[in-house]
Protein backbone atom coordinates (compact mmCIF):
# COMPACT_ATOMS: atom_id res chain seq x y z
CA UNK A 1 0.00 0.00 0.00
CA UNK A 2 1.33 3.38 -0.99
CA UNK A 3 2.75 5.60 1.70
CA UNK A 4 -0.05 8.28 2.61
CA UNK A 5 0.33 11.98 2.84
CA UNK A 6 0.81 12.88 6.51
CA UNK A 7 -1.58 15.67 6.99
CA UNK A 8 0.94 17.29 10.05
CA UNK A 9 4.05 17.44 7.91
CA UNK A 10 2.02 19.18 5.13
CA UNK A 11 0.98 16.49 3.34
CA UNK A 12 4.53 15.36 2.54
CA UNK A 13 5.41 11.55 2.35
CA UNK A 14 7.89 9.12 4.05
CA UNK A 15 9.39 9.15 1.45
CA UNK A 16 9.83 13.13 0.23
CA UNK A 17 10.62 13.70 4.01
CA UNK A 18 13.36 11.35 3.76
CA UNK A 19 14.52 12.77 0.39
CA UNK A 20 14.60 16.17 2.39
CA UNK A 21 16.62 14.70 4.75
CA UNK A 22 18.99 13.26 2.70
CA UNK A 23 19.54 16.88 0.96
CA UNK A 24 19.93 18.70 3.91
CA UNK A 25 22.20 16.44 5.01
CA UNK A 26 24.43 16.51 1.83
CA UNK A 27 24.08 20.39 1.35
CA UNK A 28 25.49 20.06 5.32
CA UNK A 29 28.76 17.93 4.82
CA UNK A 30 29.53 20.22 1.17
CA UNK A 31 29.52 23.26 3.06
CA UNK A 32 31.21 22.31 5.99
CA UNK A 33 34.19 20.79 3.26
CA UNK A 34 33.69 24.43 1.05
CA UNK A 35 34.36 26.55 4.88
CA UNK A 36 36.91 24.28 5.99
CA UNK A 37 39.30 23.97 2.66
CA UNK A 38 40.50 27.98 3.26
CA UNK A 39 40.67 27.28 7.13
CA UNK A 40 43.52 24.64 6.45
CA UNK A 41 46.35 27.44 5.52
CA UNK A 42 44.52 30.45 7.32
CA UNK A 43 45.44 28.68 10.94
CA UNK A 44 48.68 27.40 8.99
CA UNK A 45 50.19 31.00 7.88
CA UNK A 46 49.05 32.02 11.61
CA UNK A 47 50.82 29.78 12.96
CA UNK A 48 53.75 30.73 11.35
CA UNK A 49 53.45 34.23 11.91
CA UNK A 50 53.06 33.51 15.66
CA UNK A 51 56.35 31.78 15.73
CA UNK A 52 58.21 34.99 14.21
CA UNK A 53 59.97 33.11 11.72
CA UNK A 54 58.83 35.79 9.46
CA UNK A 55 60.24 38.53 11.61
CA UNK A 56 59.55 39.35 14.99
CA UNK A 57 56.49 40.93 16.56
CA UNK A 58 55.28 43.46 19.25
CA UNK A 59 53.11 42.88 21.65
CA UNK A 60 49.96 44.45 20.23
CA UNK A 61 50.83 42.24 17.02
CA UNK A 62 50.77 39.08 19.23
CA UNK A 63 47.81 40.00 20.79
CA UNK A 64 46.06 40.47 17.32
CA UNK A 65 47.56 36.90 15.87
CA UNK A 66 46.67 34.80 19.11
CA UNK A 67 42.64 36.63 19.04
CA UNK A 68 42.43 35.16 14.81
CA UNK A 69 44.43 31.80 15.85
CA UNK A 70 41.65 31.69 18.78
CA UNK A 71 38.71 32.98 16.28
CA UNK A 72 39.75 30.29 13.21
CA UNK A 73 40.04 27.62 16.25
CA UNK A 74 36.50 28.17 17.06
CA UNK A 75 35.18 28.32 13.46
CA UNK A 76 37.28 25.20 12.52
CA UNK A 77 35.26 23.35 15.49
CA UNK A 78 32.13 23.94 14.37
CA UNK A 79 32.66 23.31 10.78
CA UNK A 80 33.55 19.72 12.18
CA UNK A 81 30.64 19.60 13.78
CA UNK A 82 28.27 20.65 10.91
CA UNK A 83 30.36 17.97 8.96
CA UNK A 84 30.08 15.01 11.63
CA UNK A 85 26.12 16.42 12.50
CA UNK A 86 25.48 15.40 8.58
CA UNK A 87 27.47 12.31 8.02
CA UNK A 88 26.65 10.65 11.54
CA UNK A 89 23.03 10.54 10.29
CA UNK A 90 23.42 8.66 7.18
CA UNK A 91 25.70 5.50 6.64
CA UNK A 92 28.63 7.19 4.88
CA UNK A 93 30.25 7.78 8.38
CA UNK A 94 32.08 4.47 9.20
CA UNK A 95 34.50 4.77 11.92
CA UNK A 96 37.79 4.28 11.64
CA UNK A 97 38.56 2.13 14.66
CA UNK A 98 42.14 1.86 16.30
CA UNK A 99 43.72 1.40 19.76
CA UNK A 100 43.28 5.33 22.02
CA UNK A 101 44.42 6.20 24.91
CA UNK A 102 41.82 7.74 26.83
CA UNK A 103 43.88 9.87 29.43
CA UNK A 104 46.05 11.17 26.22
CA UNK A 105 43.50 12.02 24.50
CA UNK A 106 41.68 13.78 27.02
CA UNK A 107 45.07 15.47 27.91
CA UNK A 108 45.26 16.69 24.33
CA UNK A 109 41.61 18.06 24.52
CA UNK A 110 42.46 20.06 27.97
CA UNK A 111 46.01 21.33 26.15
CA UNK A 112 43.89 22.28 22.59
CA UNK A 113 41.26 24.58 24.54
CA UNK A 114 44.33 26.31 27.08
CA UNK A 115 44.13 29.45 25.12
CA UNK A 116 39.95 29.94 25.72
CA UNK A 117 40.87 28.23 29.06
CA UNK A 118 43.42 31.25 29.82
CA UNK A 119 40.80 33.66 28.42
CA UNK A 120 38.03 32.67 30.55
CA UNK A 121 40.98 32.70 33.44
CA UNK A 122 39.39 29.17 34.65
CA UNK A 123 41.49 26.32 36.41
CA UNK A 124 40.92 23.17 34.70
CA UNK A 125 41.90 19.83 36.26
CA UNK A 126 42.69 16.42 34.63
CA UNK A 127 42.26 13.48 36.64
CA UNK A 128 43.33 10.09 34.90
CA UNK A 129 42.78 6.56 34.92
CA UNK A 130 45.22 4.52 33.67
CA UNK A 131 44.52 1.28 32.26
CA UNK A 132 44.79 -0.18 28.29
CA UNK A 133 43.22 1.67 25.32
CA UNK A 134 40.07 1.74 23.95
CA UNK A 135 38.90 0.91 20.32
CA UNK A 136 37.33 3.68 19.05
CA UNK A 137 37.91 6.37 16.40
CA UNK A 138 40.57 9.15 17.46
CA UNK A 139 39.09 11.77 15.68
CA UNK A 140 35.42 11.37 16.50
CA UNK A 141 36.11 10.66 19.91
CA UNK A 142 38.30 13.59 20.41
CA UNK A 143 35.46 16.04 18.78
CA UNK A 144 33.04 14.42 21.12
CA UNK A 145 35.75 14.76 23.92
CA UNK A 146 36.29 18.80 22.91
CA UNK A 147 32.72 19.28 22.43
CA UNK A 148 32.10 18.54 25.70
CA UNK A 149 34.79 20.14 27.81
CA UNK A 150 33.90 23.45 25.57
CA UNK A 151 30.87 23.68 26.47
CA UNK A 152 31.70 23.36 30.25
CA UNK A 153 34.49 26.12 29.21
CA UNK A 154 31.99 28.44 28.24
CA UNK A 155 29.65 28.42 30.85
CA UNK A 156 31.81 28.24 33.59
CA UNK A 157 32.63 31.81 35.78
CA UNK A 158 35.58 33.54 35.29
CA UNK A 159 37.64 32.32 38.46
CA UNK A 160 36.15 28.95 38.20
CA UNK A 161 36.91 25.39 37.89
CA UNK A 162 36.17 22.63 35.43
CA UNK A 163 37.06 18.76 35.97
CA UNK A 164 37.30 16.09 33.70
CA UNK A 165 37.86 12.73 34.98
CA UNK A 166 38.63 9.53 33.28
CA UNK A 167 37.32 6.32 35.18
CA UNK A 168 37.37 3.16 34.17
CA UNK A 169 34.50 0.89 35.98
CA UNK A 170 33.70 -3.01 34.26
CA UNK A 171 33.25 -3.37 30.83
CA UNK A 172 33.18 0.54 30.49
CA UNK A 173 35.28 3.44 30.41
CA UNK A 174 33.51 6.84 31.17
CA UNK A 175 34.84 10.21 31.14
CA UNK A 176 33.29 12.95 33.21
CA UNK A 177 33.27 16.77 32.93
CA UNK A 178 31.76 19.10 35.88
CA UNK A 179 31.59 22.40 35.97
CA UNK A 180 30.36 25.25 38.05
CA UNK A 181 27.98 27.31 35.50
CA UNK A 182 24.35 27.67 36.62
CA UNK A 183 23.63 24.80 35.82
CA UNK A 184 20.61 23.28 33.25
CA UNK A 185 16.91 22.81 34.12
CA UNK A 186 15.59 19.56 34.31
CA UNK A 187 12.88 20.47 31.59
CA UNK A 188 16.26 21.17 29.33
CA UNK A 189 17.80 18.12 30.00
CA UNK A 190 16.72 16.50 26.57
CA UNK A 191 16.68 19.58 24.38
CA UNK A 192 20.37 20.34 24.87
CA UNK A 193 21.32 17.39 22.82
CA UNK A 194 18.34 18.36 20.18
CA UNK A 195 20.49 20.30 17.03
CA UNK A 196 20.64 24.15 17.49
CA UNK A 197 18.26 23.78 20.88
CA UNK A 198 19.92 25.99 23.35
CA UNK A 199 18.71 26.26 27.08
CA UNK A 200 17.48 29.76 28.07
CA UNK A 201 19.59 30.30 31.37
CA UNK A 202 22.63 29.05 29.07
CA UNK A 203 21.61 30.98 25.72
CA UNK A 204 21.68 34.44 27.93
CA UNK A 205 25.51 33.64 28.84
CA UNK A 206 26.53 32.19 24.61
CA UNK A 207 25.18 35.01 23.70
CA UNK A 208 27.00 37.42 25.74
CA UNK A 209 30.26 35.40 24.87
CA UNK A 210 30.95 33.27 22.51
CA UNK A 211 28.46 32.22 20.29
CA UNK A 212 28.10 28.97 18.77
CA UNK A 213 26.56 26.49 16.59
CA UNK A 214 24.11 24.58 19.05
CA UNK A 215 25.30 21.14 17.52
CA UNK A 216 28.67 20.62 20.06
CA UNK A 217 26.14 18.30 22.50
CA UNK A 218 24.18 16.82 19.66
CA UNK A 219 27.16 16.08 18.09
CA UNK A 220 28.95 14.64 21.10
CA UNK A 221 25.71 12.39 22.05
CA UNK A 222 25.49 10.67 18.17
CA UNK A 223 29.28 10.10 18.23
CA UNK A 224 29.47 8.04 21.10
CA UNK A 225 26.23 6.60 20.55
CA UNK A 226 28.23 5.31 16.96
CA UNK A 227 30.53 3.87 19.51
CA UNK A 228 27.98 1.62 21.47
CA UNK A 229 28.32 4.48 23.94
CA UNK A 230 25.72 7.27 25.25
CA UNK A 231 26.16 10.91 27.05
CA UNK A 232 24.39 11.42 30.53
CA UNK A 233 23.48 14.93 32.15
CA UNK A 234 23.52 15.37 35.58
CA UNK A 235 22.46 18.87 36.94
CA UNK A 236 23.74 19.41 39.52
CA UNK A 237 25.97 16.46 39.68
CA UNK A 238 24.51 13.89 41.62
CA UNK A 239 28.24 12.78 43.24
CA UNK A 240 30.81 14.62 43.46
CA UNK A 241 34.03 13.75 42.17
CA UNK A 242 36.68 11.05 43.59
CA UNK A 243 39.29 13.08 43.85
CA UNK A 244 37.68 15.31 46.25
CA UNK A 245 38.51 19.07 46.53
CA UNK A 246 36.38 21.94 45.02
CA UNK A 247 32.28 20.95 45.28
CA UNK A 248 30.71 21.35 41.88
CA UNK A 249 27.34 22.68 41.39
CA UNK A 250 26.88 23.27 37.87
CA UNK A 251 26.39 19.95 35.77
CA UNK A 252 28.42 16.77 35.24
CA UNK A 253 28.19 15.75 31.52
CA UNK A 254 29.29 12.45 31.27
CA UNK A 255 30.81 10.60 27.79
CA UNK A 256 30.43 6.47 28.69
CA UNK A 257 32.36 3.79 25.93
CA UNK A 258 32.18 0.05 26.07
CA UNK A 259 35.50 -1.47 26.73
CA UNK A 260 34.63 -3.92 23.80
CA UNK A 261 35.06 -2.92 20.14
CA UNK A 262 31.12 -1.53 18.77
CA UNK A 263 29.17 -3.06 15.74
CA UNK A 264 30.61 -2.19 12.47
CA UNK A 265 28.63 0.38 10.59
Amino acid sequence: MPDQPDQRSGGETAEIREERAKARAAFMRDLAHEVSTPLTPLAGYLRILQSEKLGPLSAQQKRVVETMLLSVSRLTRIVENLGDFASLGSERAPLSLEPVDADALAEAVVEDLRPFIKDARLNVALVKAGGPPVQADPRKLRQAVMNVVGNAVKFSPHGGEVLVEVAREPGRLRLSVYDQGSGIKEADHEGIFEPFHRAKARAREENRHHPGSGLGLPVARRILEAHGGRVLLESPPRTQPRAGGRIFTGSRFILELPDAAPPAR
